[in-house]
């Protein structure tokens, strides 16, 4: 009887050892976190020479990002924070020139560009060798302020399918959507700006239709290229030097086969195959031939109608119904029903008489993520992530703001 008295205990300390394991990680949703140093600002060799950034520019825009920390700091839902700490830092974004953008400043054109992200970490602890220890670090999801980022996804790009993979620098222009916490939303974006709407300038359908005239070139381009290859190849296996060679080289290759004359056979077969296979592909109906006929087509079906167009027509802003059937659908010109417009970057917005490093635009990011879901993936303790962000958004000093950007 004792023994399985003392066996049962044994059982019962067992599994209490198990229970207690299982508490940790806790999370500490109550206790207070802090708001910690600046980790400083991220400014990669690149980056400085895509913006033409000197020194002195540099620690001047790391100077505007901590007097936005200050701003953010004194966010009364955040100060202090409670079940997370904070932590925050800058980078100065890369500003890679687009191959296809008429107008693009150059280096050196534009204010500097980067970003100051917050993010909110969990405090929690965790047992590690028997000990009981503290973090307040791991994964999260950041929220991010852009800074003077207009060249960029500032609108969807690759919603116009017609413009291909070409580099280019035209989006669907912004739809207000409301705004959150007195900022005017547009698309996954709230924006902080003298002006919002004047961050975008009309794309008109001449500079839409010749970025279609891009991406069709490209891809007569790619089909001349296949086309010229299996042209290539076909010579090739037709040359009676070339034939004699391989043939050569398979009766000296045979003899180690275990079947001689079904290798010999079976090379000759394969060769002949791949001939009939190049001859087909390159007939008016084969898929090589085809397949460059319908983008010449396609080519020229853009080309004829840009040389339809009055100078007036040409210069009318443009739009894009995802809807339409055929280029001429899809591309028209506005207004015009169920067509979104198309815009580009407006790159006089920026007044060039102040420094580059003044902070002149801010866009705060990923607005889908964290505030759509209204907390949909944050729920436990431990995913604060979105709940510090929607928080900051919500309490940070707007007027505080607009007074710092110029």
């Amino acid at each position: 009887m004792m023994k399985r008295l003392s066996f049962c205990l044994a059982v019962v300390v067992a599994l209490g050892g198990i229970t207690a394991a299982a508490q940790y990680p806790k999370y500490l949703t109550d206790t207070p976190g802090v708001w910690k140093p600046w980790k400083g600002l991220t400014a990669i060799p690149s980056a400085r020479k895509e913006q033409a950034a000197t020194p002195a520019m540099v620690k001047a825009f790391e100077g505007e990002l901590l007097a936005l920390d200050a701003i953010a700091k004194r966010t009364p839902a955040l100060a202090p924070p409670i079940g997370f700490s904070i932590e925050t830092w800058g980078s100065l974004d890369s500003n890679i020139p687009y191959e296809h953008a008429p107008g693009q400043p150059p280096p050196g054109g534009l204010p500097l560009m980067g970003s100051w992200t917050f993010g909110a970490f969990s405090i929690f602890e965790y047992e590690r060798g028997g000990k009981v220890l503290r973090s307040d670090t791991g994964e999260t999801q950041l929220q991010y302020f852009a800074i003077n980022q207009i060249t960029r996804d500032l609108g969807e790009r690759s919603r116009v399918t017609e413009f291909g993979q070409v580099d280019h620098d035209a989006f669907l222009q912004p739809q207000r959507q409301g705004e959150f916490a007195g900022i005017p939303r547009y698309g996954d974006q709230l924006i902080i700006a003298r002006d919002p709407e004047k961050l975008w300038a009309p794309l008109s359908l001449r500079a839409a239709l010749d970025i279609v005239v891009l991406a069709r070139s490209a891809e007569v381009q790619t089909r001349q290229e296949v086309v010229d290859k299996a042209t290539a190849r076909l010579a090739t296996l037709r040359d009676p030097k070339w034939r004699a060679e391989r043939e050569k080289e398979d009766q000296a290759n045979a003899p180690r086969m275990p079947d001689p004359q079904q290798f010999l056979a079976q090379t000759a077969a394969a060769r002949s195959l791949e001939e009939d296979a190049l001859t087909k592909e390159l007939s008016s109906t084969g898929g090589a031939a085809a397949g460059l006929a319908d983008a010449r087509r396609a080519l020229e079906e853009v080309t004829t109608w840009i040389a339809a167009l009055s100078p007036t027509e040409q210069a009318a802003q443009a739009c894009y119904a995802e809807k339409g059937t055929s280029l001429r659908t899809r591309l028209r010109s506005v207004p015009s029903s169920g067509c979104r417009p198309l815009a580009r970057p407006n790159y006089g917005y920026f007044d060039k008489s102040l420094p580059r490093s003044a902070p002149q635009v801010v866009l705060i990011r990923g607005y889908a993520r964290c505030f759509d879901t209204a907390d949909e993936y944050n729920r436990q303790a431990k995913d604060v992530g979105c709940r510090a962000n929607r928080a900051l958004v919500q309490g940070i000093d707007k007027d505080a703001i607009r007074a710092w950007i110029r």
